[in-house]
């Protein structure tokens, strides 16, 4: 079954959006070893945990929806 449009331009923008997301968990790692980090308001504290969570979930469902088109992409060109 060969991709449709919509499916083509999505393939083609995931690794960005992929590499975007990987970037931004980077700092955010970066962020959070700093040793002042954990002085600053739980609030925030919190704030970051649940973006850092929420980065590993986009990741994966990102990550697997390029492994079903790239797979149906390959299987179209067989």
């Amino acid at each position: 079954m060969k991709l449709n449009n919509r499916e083509s331009r999505e393939l083609a923008a995931l690794p960005g959006e992929i590499a975007a997301l990987e970037t931004e968990q980077s700092a955010l790692s970066v962020k959070i070893s700093s040793p002042e980090y954990f002085r600053q308001s739980p609030d925030i504290l919190r704030v970051d945990q649940a973006r850092g969570a929420e980065i590993e979930k986009l990741l994966m469902e990102k990550l697997e929806r390029w492994e079903t088109l790239e797979a149906k992409a390959k299987a179209a060109a067989s």
